[in-house]
């Protein structure tokens, strides 16, 4: 049986990542896969307002990030009451790979991870992980 293709256009994405360049960058490569939806934010306290305000399908958040950081977001978006998706599949970029952040993250509850800087191919395969079974 074959699987049918992603239809991109469908999901709204919302990017959280403090660089400028480093989120300009993801959301160009977002809109390449066919993502048309796509909101921003600069760290996961704006994050967190993005989220309650567009409801994304999938979350791609850096983990490094002041005030709060991509871990306290998650922690704060799967015990939301506000957010209207608080089980959303979450994709941390990261350039960590200690596994304290990992163990921790995935207590969490996060869907998986890119590394930094992310390529067109890791963050597709990734997406498509994520999406393909919805």
């Amino acid at each position: 049986m074959d699987k049918q293709p992603v239809d991109y256009a469908r999901y709204r994405i919302l990017v959280i990542e403090d660089q400028p360049f480093v989120r300009r960058t993801i959301m160009q490569i977002m809109m390449q896969i066919g993502f048309q939806e796509i909101a921003e934010a600069d760290n996961g306290e704006t994050g967190m307002r993005e989220c309650i305000r567009t409801n994304p399908d999938l979350i791609v958040c850096d983990i490094d990030m002041k005030p709060v950081s991509g871990l306290q977001f998650l922690e704060q978006l799967r015990s939301s009451a506000e957010a209207a998706n608080p089980r959303a599949p979450v994709v941390f970029l990261t350039n960590h790979t200690e596994s304290e952040i990992v163990k921790q993250a995935m207590a969490l509850g996060v869907n998986g991870f890119v590394v930094k800087p992310p390529s067109f191919a890791a963050l597709k395969e990734r997406v498509d992980r994520l999406l393909g079974g919805r």
